[in-house]
């Protein structure tokens, strides 16, 4: 029998989202008030007109492709993590066989820093999130991988399920050290 998990989670914005966000704004509305103040423009009817609907339109999507979601897949203990911009367009981040996985721990700063990574994936609301956790894998293309996301019980136990017997024993001795059981 298939098992086939998904969970959404939404990236929080950064401070360099929400200053492209304001910045925007305000970069719209000076060239709104320009457009209106030439008086050249207004031979032409719907000219200006057409102008502003380019310039909101530009605004609203520069504006709304600053909503990041995360959607996490396990199927038959394998993870998909695919990255939805605006709910308009997705793009596959990260795709592993569970088998593959070298490890799943929950997330540790200062443990993640000692080692090094040729890739990192922070594929959660931020680092800064209470209950993180991060797997390990290596692929011919990205080299030795790290990704960090918060998975729900159910997406975190599908993955559990698929890993190879070695990396279930570390993960259950580090759960046990945290002090978390699976439901």
């Amino acid at each position: 029998m298939d098992t086939f998990f998904e969970q959404i989670v939404k990236k929080k914005k950064t401070p360099a989202e929400w200053a492209i966000i304001i910045g925007t704004i305000v970069v719209a509305a000076v060239l709104l008030l320009a457009i209106l103040n030439i008086p050249n423009l207004m031979v032409i009817p719907i000219l200006p007109t057409l102008i502003m609907v380019g310039i909101g339109y530009g605004g609203w999507w520069l504006i709304t492709s600053q909503n990041n979601e995360f959607e996490y897949c396990v199927t038959n203990g394998d993870i998909d993590i695919d990255l939805i911009t605006a709910k308009r367009k997705r793009k596959r981040i990260v795709s592993v066989v569970g088998r593959k996985v070298e490890s799943l721990l929950p997330y540790d700063a200062a443990k993640v820093n000692e080692k090094t990574y040729q890739r990192v994936v922070i594929a959660a609301p931020s680092k800064k999130e209470a209950v993180l956790w991060c797997f390990t894998y290596h692929s011919k293309k990205n080299g030795h991988t790290l990704v960090v996301f918060q998975p729900d019980q159910r997406v975190l136990r599908a993955l559990f399920d698929g890993l190879q017997s070695l990396v279930k024993i570390e993960t259950r001795r580090a759960m046990q050290e945290k002090g978390i059981l699976f439901e």
